[in-house]
Parts: structure tokens; C-alpha cells; sequence
């Protein structure tokens, strides 16, 4: 595998990771909203997306991959892109009176966190757009 080789797989490997991150925020942006839209709902329970915590474990636990001669051998290599976003509801806490554990603050608050977050990414995945154009350009000439 030559340098343009490895160059160009990595920028897809990169550009699909983002692309991943950019569902998984998408998704915490749907359940941020959701619990925004039921805040007066008696009973409700608020909502939200566990990914880039198990991102992060995943990353840090991966770091020396075991090798294995044998596909009966343990391994403790997970691909990445087996990890999913969750949804998970966090019932453990109530507020109000009525059982529902919204804070409107705290939503609007990760909401804008979010959003902050998921234009960052696609500024990032325009940017590599941008060095593969200029690469295909480059070869043209």
C-alpha cells in the first residue's frame, strides 16, 4: 500500500467516523427535543444517548490490540464501528410533584451543547471534502 493509498483510506475511514458521530448527535438531538416537547407531561422521564462515552472506553481499551493466532483465542480488539448509539431513560431522579424529572434549563442547555457540537463535525467532514478536491484537482494536472 503505497502513501496515496494510505492517505485516501484514511481520510474515508475519517470521514465515515464523523459521519457516525454526526447520526449518533443527530439522534441525541431528537431525544433533547423529546424531552423539551414533554416537560409539562406528568410522569415523564427524560431521555438521552450514551455514544461517545463508550467511544472513548472503546478507544483507550483498544490501544494495544492482542494478537491471536487462532479464532478461538480471546481478543480484546472491538471494532469501533460496532458501537451504536443508546437511547437511555434516566428515571432515577424526580423534581417535581408530578414525577417528572425535565429541567428545562438543563435541556436547553445540552441542546445548544449539541447542536454546538454537530456543526463543528460537519465543518471537519467539509474540510476533508475540501483536501479530497483539491488531491483530485491535483492528479488532473
Amino acid at each position: 500500500m503505497g502513501v496515496k493509498d494510505f492517505f485516501m483510506n484514511g481520510i474515508f475511514n475519517q470521514i465515515n467516523d464523523m459521519q457516525r458521530l454526526l447520526n449518533a448527535k443527530n439522534l441525541r438531538n431528537e431525544v433533547i427535543s423529546n424531552n423539551i416537547a414533554n416537560v409539562d407531561t406528568p410522569g415523564f422521564k427524560r431521555a438521552d444517548v450514551s455514544f461517545e462515552q463508550a467511544l472513548i472506553d472503546n478507544i483507550q481499551k483498544n490501544r494495544i490490540e492482542l494478537k491471536t493466532s487462532h479464532k478461538g483465542h480471546i481478543n480484546n480488539f472491538q471494532d469501533v464501528k460496532d458501537i451504536k448509539p443508546e437511547v437511555y431513560v434516566q428515571g432515577d431522579s424526580v423534581f417535581r410533584t408530578d414525577k417528572n424529572n425535565v429541567d428545562i434549563d438543563t435541556e436547553m442547555v445540552e441542546l445548544t451543547k449539541n447542536t454546538l457540537s454537530y456543526n463543528i463535525l460537519a465543518q471537519q467532514v467539509q474540510t476533508k471534502f475540501a483536501l479530497l478536491r483539491a488531491a483530485i484537482s491535483e492528479g488532473r494536472r
